[in-house]
């Protein structure tokens, strides 16, 4: 069954179309919450949020045209609301601790390389992020893109290539570093 026959189900008040969402898309939202946020309880917290969202927007009888998309840009828009809590910015960002609890955290990924993509991708800015993360982790396409965040999709494309710059150029930066101080 498709995403949108779903939600028009729990706008008939069939709860059960709304597990059926949960379980397809926990997983995927988490990973993409987590990779943007870098703290597990605050992801799982967003993904609850963001699930409440698609609940009560389905009981008020609202169906998006493309589910997907519509589920990332509350995500998204969920993020950023925490970014812009004060209180909640300098409880989690500032944490000197977030860098070495993201590595930990990652002991499953075992692979350095992925790590230090990880720790590289997250230099850049939220906008850059967000693209990338949307692109090459949850294989969006530019025009799933642009609906998920509210963009054109000449701005998805724009931010993707230089996203990319900017990610190539501090994995430069980052090899040089390691280079030298090997010798």
């Amino acid at each position: 069954m498709h995403d949108e026959e779903y939600m028009q189900q729990l706008s008939l008040g069939i709860d059960t179309a709304f597990d059926a969402l949960v379980f397809r898309y926990h997983k995927p939202l988490f990973g993409y919450i987590y990779r943007l946020l870098q703290d597990e309880k605050l992801a799982e917290d967003v993904v609850q949020e963001t699930f409440l969202k698609i609940y009560q927007q389905g009981q008020k009888g609202f169906v998006p045209d493309q589910f997907k998309p519509w589920m990332y840009k509350i995500a998204t828009n969920t993020c950023k609301d925490y970014w812009r809590k004060p209180a909640s910015r300098l409880e989690y960002v500032t944490d000197q601790d977030i860098e070495k609890a993201g590595q930990v955290h990652h002991i499953i990924d075992h692979q350095l390389e992925r790590q230090w993509m990880v720790e590289s991708l997250n230099q850049l800015s939220l906008d850059y992020r967000t693209v990338l993360y949307l692109r090459f982790y949850q294989d969006f396409k530019y025009s799933e893109i642009a609906l998920a965040l509210d963009l054109s999709i000449n701005t998805v494309k724009t931010r993707i290539a230089r996203g990319l710059k900017q990610l190539e150029n501090i994995l430069v930066t980052d090899e040089r570093k390691g280079a030298s101080g090997n010798e």
